[in-house]
């Protein structure tokens, strides 16, 4: 029907408009109401074929929001589109029969504890894509999500959902009662406190917050070596070196204590079997002797070489002409006056670039179709903790989050715990070129530093490269795609929110939420399910 296909439509436009720089993560609160509304319709007439419907929308909100990944690879782009709302359509048919079996109470309960499960789910899974996280539609609005300091990104899912049901009741309410002003009454006070309550306790935040006066002085250095052309070829390591150390040298102050380069910033045979006398670490060690102030941190691809009886991972490669194991990373690395060398190995790969779901089994059949979003390609090494580097004075501990990895809420918080009293972001962006892509991702650390009330120092190779504060500000940025540096102070802060006390509460939650829902539905008589509901639909 005509109704059906507009109402589809709407409600895929408003699912995408809020990750655009110009749209309010606002319009999330009711972006769903148009799809429930012709999934009512189809539940009422018990007729079949909703899932066309849904599919359409969650497929056109993937695709108008996370389209500018074509630029690295069209198959990674369908395969992301595809497999993501694939995966949101199953949370939206599940819901639609449990709600045609069981009734409407139990039906849209259902599909909250589904939606909230599935994302706490994806944050962790072997093929997860959590771009899409209904939470990271607010990022732009950081008045207004003060509180992700208690909840992280799922309790903006929680809300949006939550206010998008409350809109669907009043709207059906109205309509059966045609317009009676008392319509509804119950559900419009409840959907104006949990609009409202939130907006208002965020504001009261937001203007409040003080963060303490406990100086850590950056320099940012964004490189712009282009990662089609140069980066991986065009240009030597030394060559990338010569760049990122002539900025460096520009940068760096008798009372800087962090310089900061981007993601994958040093290539060239790095072997952590023999890492601190590589040339490479020897340049940067020259740097902060004549710096003894400075901590440098920067990227790289890293290696190590298994010696004989060392167990090596799925992920390890066989070195050609010898039988020889070896890993390859994703690195953060620290160089500082002590000549001592700190190392991370980046741990959220990207699915299908940096790791292949299911390694033991699929490495070798599926290896030849890895895809490049970003950093290096190919199976990674990972590690099991995170780190917090120690600065050359010993007061301040980095926590560094190399990309993908600072779309991952509880995963930033693992930083945090083990010291962290600032964070750092280190990426690579330009891959997908001058899109919404680098900008979403610059505006999901300001939900990054709110969850954790860490100030955040971010460099990314070809921009946006940034200093945001604790209240989840951009108070500086480069532009984008320019060789630039960027100077400035951020605050360490030793505080422990809830959220990271917590974590992922609210998933954990509705995951146990959903467990009983299914027992109760394959255990509790119909005529019970009924009597719960008031109606069979």
């Amino acid at each position: 029907m005509r109704k059906h296909l507009l109402l589809t439509l709407l409600s895929a436009l408003l699912l995408s408009l809020p990750w655009y720089e110009s749209f309010s993560g606002l319009l999330l609160l009711v972006a769903f109401v148009p799809l429930l509304a012709v999934e009512h319709d189809f539940a009422v007439n018990r007729r079949r074929g909703f899932w066309k419907y849904a599919w359409l929308c969650l497929l056109l909100w993937n695709l108008a929001t996370t389209w500018w990944i074509y630029n690295a690879t069209l198959f990674g782009m369908v395969g992301a589109v595809v497999g993501n709302s694939a995966q949101m359509l199953l949370v939206v048919w599940l819901f639609h029969l449990i709600k045609r079996r069981a009734g409407s109470a139990v039906g849209y309960a259902s599909l909250v504890a589904l939606w909230l499960t599935w994302e706490w789910f994806y944050f962790d899974a072997e093929i997860m894509w959590p771009w899409l996280t209904l939470g990271n539609g607010f990022a732009k609005d950081i008045k207004l999500v003060q509180w992700y300091e208690h909840t992280g990104a799922l309790g903006g899912s929680l809300w949006a959902l939550l206010c998008n049901l409350l809109v669907l009741f009043i709207l059906q309410k109205q309509q059966l009662k045609l317009l009676h002003l008392r319509a509804a009454a119950a559900e419009k006070v409840m959907l104006a406190a949990l609009v409202l309550a939130p907006c208002a306790y965020s504001l009261a935040r937001f203007y409040t917050y003080r963060e303490a006066e406990n100086p850590c002085r950056v320099a940012i250095l964004q490189p712009n070596i282009d990662p089609f052309n140069d980066k991986f070829g065009g240009l030597s390591p030394q060559q990338q070196q010569d760049i990122i150390m002539a900025q460096a040298e520009r940068a760096a102050t008798d009372s800087t204590d962090y310089v900061i380069a981007p993601e994958t910033a040093l290539e060239g045979n790095l072997w952590e079997n023999d890492l601190e006398h590589h040339r490479l670490m020897l340049r940067l060690k020259s740097f902060c002797a004549r710096h003894p102030s400075v901590s440098f941190v920067t990227g790289a691809t890293t290696f190590y070489r298994f010696g004989e009886g060392e167990d090596a991972p799925p992920t390890a490669r066989t070195m050609k002409n010898a039988n020889l194991r070896y890993e390859v990373y994703n690195t953060a690395l620290q160089a500082d006056s002590s000549g001592h060398v700190q190392r991370y190995h980046k741990s959220k790969l990207v699915v299908g670039v940096e790791m292949l779901p299911y390694p033991k089994y699929l490495n070798k059949l599926i290896a030849r179709f890895a895809i490049n979003l970003g950093g290096t390609s190919g199976g990674l090494g990972t590690q099991k903790e995170r780190v917090a580097f120690t600065s050359s004075g010993g007061k301040l501990r980095a926590g560094v989050a190399i990309c993908y990895e600072s779309i991952f809420g509880q995963f930033c918080t693992e930083y945090i715990k083990k010291g962290a009293n600032v964070m750092m972001i280190i990426t690579n962006d330009g891959w997908w070129r001058n899109t919404p892509g680098h900008r979403q991702h610059l505006r999901y650390a300001s939900l990054r530093a709110i969850e954790t009330r860490r100030s955040i120092a971010r460099s990314a190779n070809t921009g946006i490269s940034a200093i945001i504060n604790q209240r989840g500000e951009i108070v500086q940025r480069t532009p984008w795609w320019v060789r630039t540096t960027l100077s400035g102070v951020i605050n360490a802060n030793e505080h422990i929110t809830p959220y990271v006390k917590h974590g992922d509460f609210i998933g954990r939650a509705a995951g146990v939420a959903m467990l009983l829902l299914l027992l109760v539905l394959i255990k509790m008589p119909s005529f019970l399910i009924s009597s719960i509901n008031g109606s069979p639909t």
